[in-house]
């Protein structure tokens, strides 16, 4: 009972409300920050360039390097088993097998 009246008002309150509710472009999705956008960008670039200049960290925050020569497979000596490697790779621990293989 209490199940079927919860239903109906759940069921009256979706229909009451718009869902398809068309928004143009660009218009009324955006939150403005306080003081506004110009503001907020130099506030953002004030505070990164204060912490680039006064955290002196011992590290940096960059991109990886990016893999130097094609991959290739290489097989483990003791168990058959395939990895995969590059151009300059010396050794490796095998998964499989968990002994080190030098190439």
């Amino acid at each position: 009972m209490a199940n079927s009246v919860f239903k109906k008002d759940i069921q009256k309150m979706v229909d009451s409300t718009k869902i398809e509710q068309v928004y143009s472009p660009g218009r009324g999705r955006r939150v403005e920050p306080e003081g506004g956008v110009k503001k907020h960008n130099e506030r953002i670039h004030r505070e990164s360039k204060f912490a680039k200049e006064n955290k002196n960290l011992p590290f940096s925050f960059r991109k990886p390097p990016k893999p130097v020569g094609k991959s290739k497979l290489i097989e483990c000596k003791e168990c058959g088993h395939m990895i995969s490697g590059t151009d300059k790779t010396v050794g490796f621990v095998c998964s499989n097998c968990s002994k080190f293989v030098s190439v």
